[in-house]
């Protein structure tokens, strides 16, 4: 079960003039009203446009890799959240959607891809911004063997009670929950409450280099996979092409990143590196073997452009032999 802000993403290729007229910051994720949004739309004329949001790429993700995810979001009355929900199931995710009560229209994200493939992206959250607690009641999060819970929420108020419901249902379900750090400037925001979150309920984190030495206050990444060596806490760390760390208590896992012929667009790498992660975790397998799964769901989907696989990563999986049984 991934719960998140639920976004259409429009990818595309753009180059420096463009995104200096954007007037956004360059490499980074900037919230903009809806007007701002529909000029910059106007700037590119060629988008290719996936239901997304960093917890439902988890959740396509897990969908190829032949999992059974569900994912609770909100939408507004209009067509963006039709097609929302419409691409979602298209690839074999559940939707439990709640529907904006006010005049707030579906989320979207523009992000604009260099040549070098870094993202500069403009979003506007919309409906996004209020999740109701009767929409995770609704999709039954207590049969769920994990809850997946998009960090970017915490920046939305509106979402607090649903956030705390789903918890609630997962530990006295017997899920896991598991916490997405998102960015490091959320961290910062959210300090006190992700570390409440992670000493009380959170079974899995995953986090970047840097958001991990934020969040643990460390001054490099050996500090910090050290603080975050916790008994009862799963943590895998991402490193860019470095790879990723991943830890469950006095064991440790170094993963490589796959061989990628190119880097198209690193939109949701981190999103199916989770997919991968949480598929091998409650499907038993053992640590390094998760963590594989993820780079090589990172691997595939930052070899073009979006943030959905473009082949089935269960059959990548399979061919790789990271298929159980465990």
């Amino acid at each position: 079960m991934c719960i998140g802000h639920a976004i259409v993403d429009r990818v595309a290729h753009v180059d420096a003039p463009t995104i200096a007229a954007a007037g956004v910051e360059p490499g980074a994720m900037t919230l903009v009203d809806r007007e701002r949004i529909a000029k910059i739309a106007e700037l590119v004329g060629d988008w290719v446009q996936v239901a997304g949001g960093s917890a439902a790429n988890t959740a396509v993700g897990l969908a190829s890799l032949g999992g059974r995810p569900a994912f609770v979001g909100s939408v507004g009355h209009d067509l963006l959240g039709d097609e929302y929900e419409r691409d979602l199931g298209t690839v074999g995710v559940r939707c439990v959607l709640s529907h904006s009560a006010v005049d707030l229209r579906t989320g979207q994200c523009l992000v604009l891809v260099s040549s070098d493939s870094g993202r500069t992206m403009a979003t506007n959250l919309g409906a996004g911004v209020v999740i109701d607690v009767e929409a995770v009641e609704q999709a039954c999060v207590g049969t769920a063997a994990a809850v997946y819970i998009e960090g970017y929420l915490l920046d939305s108020p509106g979402t607090a009670a649903a956030l705390e419901r789903a918890v609630e249902l997962a530990k006295s379900g017997g899920g896991l929950v598991a916490l997405s750090l998102s960015d490091p400037f959320l961290v910062e925001r959210h300090g006190e409450l992700l570390n409440e979150l992670v000493e009380g309920e959170v079974d899995l984190l995953f986090a970047n280099e840097e958001e991990a030495r934020r969040f643990t206050g460390a001054d490099d990444l050996s500090g910090a996979l050290e603080d975050l060596q916790r008994p009862g806490l799963v943590a895998a760390v991402t490193l860019g092409a470095r790879g990723a760390v991943l830890l469950n208590g006095s064991e440790r896992a170094i993963v490589q990143a796959p061989p990628v012929g190119r880097v198209n667009d690193t939109t949701g790498a981190g999103d199916l590196f989770a997919a991968g992660v949480l598929h091998g975790i409650v499907r038993g397998a053992p640590l390094e073997t998760a963590g594989r799964l993820g780079a090589l769901a990172a691997g595939e989907v930052i070899s073009h452009l979006g943030a959905q696989p473009q082949v089935s990563l269960h059959s990548v999986a399979v061919r790789a032999g990271l298929v159980g049984p465990w």
